[in-house]
């Protein structure tokens, strides 16, 4: 009986815990307006994924949503380094979690009474670089945070979060960086 009492225990505390509702925010802000007809026009590019997972489902999701959103332009990723630069080079580079952080397993052990938050920098970051038929136009890097809100009245609301919202932000990011501007000379 008390070894019944203990793993149910358990089983809600380690729901509690993994259950809260995440904010993510970027550095530098996303433009969220962006318009359809001012974009540049991509031709080639390159995309590199860094994850410390051997398949990464962020990786494969980004990669589609990349081909989405420029669908006219061919991926010389695997092209010999001899060859000309792509016009855009993209870079996505996932980090782990580091499991959860204190304050969520006082959350955990209180049966989600004690609400906690933590905040997780630099869980992704997305490196754009533009070139043009000179070489090098411009490079911004999206840092994406994620801050992750736990108690007790937001079990609820954790069941009903959006899994693909990193997935979103990159898409965003990545609209952002193709506005059309001036390349930055040299």
């Amino acid at each position: 009986m008390h070894r019944l009492i203990a793993n149910g225990f358990t089983v809600i505390s380690i729901a509690i815990l993994f259950s809260g509702c995440t904010s993510y925010s970027s550095q530098p802000t996303i433009n969220q307006h962006v318009g359809a007809g001012n974009a540049e026009i991509i031709s080639s590019y390159s995309y590199e994924m860094d994850s410390p997972l051997k398949v990464s489902r962020f990786g494969k999701d980004t990669y589609a949503a990349t081909q989405k959103t420029i669908p006219d332009a061919k991926d010389v990723s695997s092209k010999p380094t001899n060859s000309p630069l792509p016009t855009l080079e993209i870079k996505v580079s996932e980090f782990t979690f580091g499991g959860a952080c204190g304050q969520e397993y006082l959350t955990g052990l209180s049966l989600g009474l004690i609400p906690s938050w933590c905040t997780r920098e630099n869980l992704f970051k997305f490196d754009f670089t533009l070139n043009n038929e000179h070489g090098f136009c411009r490079q911004k890097t999206y840092s994406i945070n994620a801050t992750t809100f736990s108690h007790l009245v937001l079990i609820p609301f954790a069941l009903f979060e959006a899994d693909k919202r990193p997935l979103a932000i990159y898409q965003a990011a990545l609209k952002d960086f193709l506005q059309k501007s001036q390349c930055v000379t040299l």
